[in-house]
């Protein structure tokens, strides 16, 4: 079992109540999306198709990564119903309360984070998908 977190009680109401709001606002925003088809009439050329094609791939991404962080706040907040929240997933060290304010959904200390970033770039080859969490290697093979 994970020690508890060093935070104040204070502390931890102020980054729950930041994640409700994060969590609040992407889910009022995808309430009120709408979205737009063009009319093939209205795509006259192959231009305004692509255009088109490449904002609706944007939008599309936008979603996936809203969902994906919407997922990371649902696990932060039951992290910290379960008093597991606050501390590193490898070193078990306290994270910082100014590192969880910039990214509540944090689970690595900073030098534990520093150091991972530091060999996903130093190895091509075991890089991971920050979307996927998969090897750019195990994706490749799809």
């Amino acid at each position: 079992m994970a020690k508890k977190t060093y935070l104040k009680v204070k502390e931890l109401k102020t980054i729950r109540e930041k994640l409700l709001d994060e969590q609040k606002k992407i889910l009022i925003k995808n309430k009120n999306l709408t979205t737009f088809n063009l009319d093939k009439e209205e795509l006259s050329d192959v231009t305004d198709e692509a255009t088109a094609n490449m904002l609706a791939s944007h939008d599309l991404r936008m979603q996936n990564r809203e969902v994906f962080y919407l997922k990371k706040i649902d696990q932060t907040l039951e992290r910290m119903e379960h008093n597991e929240f606050g501390r590193c997933k490898e070193c078990d060290a306290d994270i910082g309360f100014e590192r969880l304010m910039a990214r509540p959904t944090a689970e690595l200390c900073i030098t534990c984070k520093e150091e991972a970033e530091m060999q996903e770039k130093s190895n091509i080859f075991d890089r991971q998908s920050k979307s996927f969490g998969r090897s750019l290697q195990d994706i490749a093979s799809r």
